[in-house]
């Protein structure tokens, strides 16, 4: 707050003790640098009782600087860091390839060489099927023990023919009891046979069923 003093001396409060203490004790009139002096020294300092003046100027002193670092503005907060971007989101829907984007004719083309494929693989394993061929180890036993059974095994050969099938090159004749004895063959048939078909078809269809008491498969192998 300026207040005029005696000479045209502006001051603060300070200043204006100053300079009325200047006219009481007959001194000259405060300039306006004395009173600038004052402002910057501050308020005078009072020693409480039994303390030295040294004392209480250093707490002074101190409060003073508490004073400041109090009224000072706190530090702006630190800006938060920026989240990381959102990681792209695998589109596991698309697992056959397929497009939002594609056209009609292009969705249609698509799926024509899908079936394409599935079907030239279908083919593929019907064949592989087909191809795969089976071992089977025969026993034939006749109704008499005169029976020629090298005869009835060629005529088996020549008579019973079927698309897949083969019989062995030769057989063996191998006792059963009382002279009968039974032939050994072996025959190798595709997977669109029926081994049990055709033992059946030899017992119990002509000409053979005459002929042949039993045939047994006694094993099978995949070849």
């Amino acid at each position: 707050m300026a207040i005029s003093l005696p000479g045209g001396i502006e001051a603060d409060e300070m200043g204006v003790a100053l300079s009325f203490a200047t006219l009481l004790g007959g001194g000259a009139a405060p300039t306006a640098s004395d009173g600038a002096a004052a402002a910057k020294a501050g308020p005078a300092v009072v020693p409480a009782p039994g303390q030295s003046k040294k004392a209480a100027k250093k707490e002074a002193k101190a409060a003073a600087k508490a004073d400041k670092k109090a009224k000072a503005p706190a530090p702006a907060p630190k800006a938060a860091p920026a989240p990381a971007p959102a990681a792209e989101e695998e589109d596991d829907d698309d697992f056959w390839g397929e497009d939002d984007d594609q056209t009609p004719e292009e969705k249609a083309a698509a799926a024509k060489e899908l079936e394409e494929a599935k079907a030239k693989a279908m083919a593929k394993l019907a064949k592989k099927e087909a191809n795969q061929r089976s071992l089977c180890n025969l026993e034939i036993k006749p109704w008499e023990a005169e029976q020629d059974l090298n005869a009835l095994f060629k005529s088996i050969q020549t008579n019973v023919v079927k698309d897949g099938l083969k019989w062995s090159e030769n057989c063996k004749l191998v006792d059963v009891a009382f002279g009968v004895k039974k032939i050994i063959c072996t025959a190798v048939i595709n997977q669109n046979l029926s081994m049990d078909a055709i033992i059946e078809e030899l017992t119990e269809e002509e000409p053979y069923m005459n002929e042949i008491q039993s045939m047994t498969m006694t094993s099978m192998s995949l070849l």
